[in-house]
């Protein structure tokens, strides 16, 4: 006890003393005490839960993407911060964030997006793209993308998905009314048009309300004078949800350089629509995407299968811009962001063995990797290893190998270039079912130190790598499986539940979309999901493993 003591940071806030342990963030430890602050996405995107702190050191990490008039101020964000030293901490002040805007116009585009158009008290300055928070008057906060252009529109535009028993959404749609005020916070965001390019063709696929960034990127473009090919594919599960639809098609008739592509997922496809989920469609129309310039945003799922596919067409890392949109009522999902489930955590069954600190980004390694390519190399090589060897092969039944690379891949790439690029669970939940000793561990480490070695990796940073993998070792090995614990609330083991969807997903049976609102069955422990039809269409049967079968 007293050595775990020895590693704890002391914060101040409100007058009040918190401890913070060795690898606990601000905004952990606050709430772990019963202290509330404002947060949504709790990876740094959002910048909701920002506060400022008066004293003691503020750790880069914690004002990566903070404008610099808020960081020379203090400002940092809680859920990326993982103290160094002591901390005194203030709320952030009002001024300094927000200011207020006026609700100018209010209209429907489709059965479930709102646009507003606001009228800020001040000229807000920033790029088409970005994205600002909006508060009312109780606190409850949350962000919208812009879709206005700040070079010809005098009014901010944000299209809002209007979500079963969504707080703020439905607020909006039913109680905002025009010339009634709200608070606003921002920009935030890099998701931006790069005028330095010019002649680049681009690429742009969005789903749901994740259209809004990308048309105040494709108005942006134009407006500055876009030479190259701009190519937007807006997709849904059904032909209602691809709103904007005529107004895209005069954009396509004013510039001969756009192109735009309405996609339905569904079986009810209209005339002029493509069938096909949006980053399929997308990949099928541009296979060879080398030189070009690509924008993701909408469900978090459909941009990281984007994600991968320009990367496979050729596209440079450096040239693929992400927007993930992910929701704030989704904190106790079943899997990544989903569904709600279960009863409330027992602390004293769950609390997790002492870990390693983890190492933090590592350019040396990044860049001995060839920033990914070499990574790619190694992945491949290692896991056609592992799907052969008797001892580690049964615990990747019912995945494919190259769905394993990938996610290694961007878990690795995560850890090593400080990039924000893996959406999956952390290795404790990617783990809890597996029963893995020391042993086997070991043995696991003894094919991957081979491989890296059979690669040219320095010896120095084979060392990292592997002491880097030995700081999950607490999360990995255990003599019985653990329940999944998603921000305090245990999942069981097995077995099956059905909830009902805040946000929609895809099918993990049949790859369709599922909207919001809809009624699914998913898998405790896997997290995988089914749609209505699948749920109930009489194949669906799980093996002793607990892997989809069909028959």
């Amino acid at each position: 006890m007293g050595g775990e003591s020895k590693n704890r940071r002391q914060l101040s806030y409100h007058g009040t003393r918190y401890s913070c342990r060795e690898d606990e963030t601000v905004l952990e430890a606050l709430q772990r005490q019963g202290v509330s602050i404002p947060f949504s996405c709790r990876s740094g995107i959002c910048h909701v839960c920002l506060q400022r702190c008066t004293s003691g050191p503020i750790p880069e990490k914690a004002q990566t993407g903070v404008r610099p008039t808020l960081r020379a101020q203090g400002y940092f964000l809680p859920c990326q911060c993982t103290p160094t030293a002591d901390m005194q901490i203030v709320p952030p002040r009002n001024a300094d964030l927000y200011t207020p805007a006026v609700l100018y116009r209010k209209e429907w585009l489709g059965a479930n997006v709102v646009r507003l158009l606001l009228e800020p008290a001040t000229a807000l300055s920033y790029r088409a793209g970005q994205f600002i928070n909006l508060r009312r008057s109780d606190g409850l906060t949350r962000s919208y993308s812009l879709a206005s252009n700040p070079a010809t529109d005098y009014f901010l535009e944000l299209h809002v998905n209007v979500m079963k028993n969504g707080a703020m959404s439905n607020w909006i749609a039913e109680t905002l009314a025009v010339n009634d005020e709200i608070d606003i916070q921002g920009p935030n965001g890099q998701f931006c048009y790069e005028p330095e390019r010019a002649e680049q063709n681009i690429l742009l696929a969005a789903t749901g309300t994740g259209l809004a960034p990308l048309l105040g990127v494709v108005r942006d473009a134009l407006h500055q004078g876009h030479t190259g090919e701009l190519h937007l594919f807006h997709g849904s599960r059904h032909p209602r949800g691809v709103y904007l639809h005529d107004e895209l098609l005069d954009l396509c008739g004013e510039f001969s350089n756009f192109y735009y592509y309405a996609c339905v997922s569904g079986n009810d496809v209209p005339p002029g629509f493509l069938s096909g989920r949006t980053h399929e469609v997308a990949q099928s129309l541009h296979e060879d995407l080398r030189g070009w310039s690509t924008y993701f945003a909408g469900l978090p799922d459909m941009v990281e299968a984007a994600h991968r596919n320009a990367l496979r067409s050729g596209v440079m890392e450096t040239d693929i811009h992400t927007d993930p949109f992910r929701y704030t009522d989704l904190r106790g999902a079943a899997r990544t962001g989903r569904v709600r489930n279960g009863g409330r955590l027992d602390r004293r069954s769950a609390t997790p063995k002492t870990v390693n600190r983890r190492p933090g980004p590592d350019p040396e390694m990044w860049a001995a990797l060839g920033e990914g390519q070499l990574l790619n190399t190694i992945l491949t090589d290692f896991y056609d290893r592992v799907y052969e060897d008797p001892r580690l092969k049964p615990f990747f039944r019912g995945t494919t190998k190259q769905r394993s690379i990938e996610k290694q891949y961007l878990f690795l790439r995560q850890r090593f270039s400080g990039e924000k690029v893996y959406f999956g669970d952390r290795p404790r939940n990617a783990h809890h079912w597996m029963v893995i000793s020391d042993e086997l561990f070991d043995y696991r480490e003894q094919v991957m130190e081979s491989c890296l070695h059979r690669h040219g990796l320095p010896d120095h940073l084979i060392g990292r790598w592997l002491k880097m993998e030995n700081s999950f070792r607490a999360d990995i090995v255990k003599n019985a499986p653990w329940n999944r614990v998603i921000d305090g609330i245990e999942i069981p083991a097995d077995g099956f539940g059905e909830a009902v969807l805040e946000v929609g997903t895809l099918c993990d049976s049949c790859g369709e979309e599922i909207p919001g609102g809809s009624r699914v069955r998913y898998h405790l422990r896997l997290g995988t999901t089914w749609c209505r039809r699948c749920m109930h269409n009489g194949d669906l049967e799980t093996n002793t493993s607990g892997m989809k079968t069909y028959g």
